[in-house]
């Protein structure tokens, strides 16, 4: 498949969508279901893919890594991520990521200044949540690999897209053996740009405040509004 560049709107997205996405963000990255014996990659994605269906809230410390073939370095920051559906939060300390589907808040403290835009999804943003709501359709999964990870088993599965034109190319899960979690997810897109989501303190269907996922500016800050 032949790459292509990553315009500037596609890196913002990517890094802004993406990371709580989910990043992860993330989505949902954590919907267990007791006793997974599956020792086939789809057995392990039904498994996933049925409780996740029944997941309302998340809450979710998290850590990104992020890597480019085109740079020696790498991208990392790490937060607290809240999730329902589609409406999500993100707190790193540096920035405050929100959406509540609709409209998409970005805060960033050291600039004083609040991005606002319409929430828009294309190929090259990495939603986590629309990631685990429709993966069972876009991906196939290889083989469920027993390996382990912080001490603990997992079983691995390595997904590839359906459509060979997708944007991502590569996306692997570590499902933790113990209670089903999923507390990694890496991502690899057709520029060589892999999203590494690491999960802990994972925590489903906490009560969370409606207007969590809507944002009121601080005063004094500036606000751009990109809104149509």
């Amino acid at each position: 498949m032949k790459k292509r560049m990553t315009t500037a709107t596609e890196t913002l997205n990517a890094r802004f969508f993406g990371r709580v996405g989910w990043l992860a963000l993330a989505a949902v990255l954590f919907w267990g279901q007791s006793a997974v014996q599956a020792q086939s990659g789809s057995q392990v994605v039904k498994r996933l893919k049925t409780k996740y269906d029944t997941i309302k809230t998340l809450k979710a410390d998290f850590s990104q890594e992020m890597k480019s073939a085109y740079s020696s370095g790498s991208e990392t920051f790490a937060g607290t991520l809240f999730m329902q559906g589609p409406k999500y939060r993100v707190e790193t300390g540096a920035q405050t990521i929100v959406t509540d589907g609709k409209t998409t808040w970005i805060y960033n403290q050291a600039e004083k200044q609040v991005l606002i835009n319409d929430t828009v999804q294309d190929e090259s943003s990495f939603s986590i949540s629309d990631f685990f709501a429709t993966f069972d359709k876009k991906y196939v999964a290889g083989k469920a690999e027993s390996v382990r990870l912080n001490g603990e088993k997992h079983f691995k599965v390595r997904l590839t897209p359906r459509n060979k034109e997708s944007f991502f190319q590569d996306v692997t899960f570590w499902l933790r053996d113990k209670d089903n979690l999923v507390t990694r997810l890496e991502v690899l897109d057709v520029n060589d740009t892999k999203m590494t989501f690491s999960l802990r303190n994972i925590q489903l269907n906490p009560s969370i405040a409606a207007n969590l996922f809507t944002f009121k500016p601080p005063k004094n800050v500036e606000v751009v509004d990109l809104r149509s």
